[in-house]
């Protein structure tokens, strides 16, 4: 046999075997990832550390909070990257966080005071927005608190060709996260609150839903506001459906 194919076809394995072993190992260690981190940035004038709460989930999604020189609390929500589409500037998103009621960023509008927005921000691939007006030592912001104390953000918005998208953001250690950034400590959690949050009820879970239907009436086709419905009304009538296995029915892709 030649020496040379014999060297060339080992060498090739063992790069190969190298590789499936790095990707075996990578993949957990990768998963681990998916949770809210502290990022340190430096103020350009006076070099002072400036604290972020971050995350960036798994299919790309990014969400920010930061802290302003007049000491207001801001959020920012980015399209993933690889994404070619821009964001719309005419519909702002709407997000929720588990359970809770959906935040219209829309309602921003009716507070602003002249025609250049003031309380918002749009970039091409994302939205920033005021959370916060006065951050006081030492208190968390009311709004901070479902963050804080949820499991997962939900955002759903609308891309400038019209296309309504939404994203799910996992909120894994935004309590610590947040806490660090504000300089206090982590919110407790009930252990109440937290089983009350685990197990979405299906009142919840329908209006949700229900919401996404009532949307598509205005961005959709004449015949994707009836399938959302006659989806609805199929899972709804399902035996033995369960809060999850209901979610599950809704979200599945044709």
């Amino acid at each position: 046999m030649d020496k040379r194919l014999f060297r060339t076809g080992w060498h090739s394995g063992l790069l190969l075997a190298l590789l499936m072993s790095f990707l075996v190992t990578a993949t957990p260690a990768r998963a681990q990832t998916i949770q809210w981190y502290i990022e340190v940035l430096t103020d350009p004038i006076t070099k002072a550390p400036i604290l972020e709460a971050r995350i960036l989930s798994r299919r790309g999604y990014r969400f920010h909070f930061m802290k302003r020189d007049d000491n207001s609390l801001w959020a920012e929500f980015r399209m993933p990257r690889h994404i070619e589409k821009a964001i719309s500037r005419k519909r702002l998103p709407t997000y929720w966080i588990d359970g809770n009621d959906p935040v219209n960023l829309e309602s921003l509008k009716e507070l602003e005071v002249g025609f250049k927005p003031t309380l918002y921000e749009i970039t091409e691939k994302g939205i920033q927005f005021i959370l916060w007006g006065a951050l006081k030592k030492g208190q968390v912001p009311p709004p901070l608190r479902n963050f804080m104390l949820g499991e997962t953000l939900h955002v759903r918005y609308w891309t400038s060709t019209g296309e309504m998208e939404q994203a799910e953001i996992p909120l894994k250690r935004a309590n610590e996260a947040i806490a660090q950034m504000l300089n206090i400590a982590p919110l407790k959690r009930a252990p109440e609150s937290a089983q009350k949050r685990r197990s979405e009820t299906f009142e919840t879970v329908a209006r949700h839903y229900l919401d996404f239907c009532e949307e598509l009436r205005f961005v959709g086709s004449d015949t994707d506001y009836g399938a959302c419905r006659s989806r609805f009304v199929s899972c709804s009538e399902s035996p033995d459906q369960s809060e999850e296995s209901f979610k599950n029915c809704l979200n599945k892709e044709n």
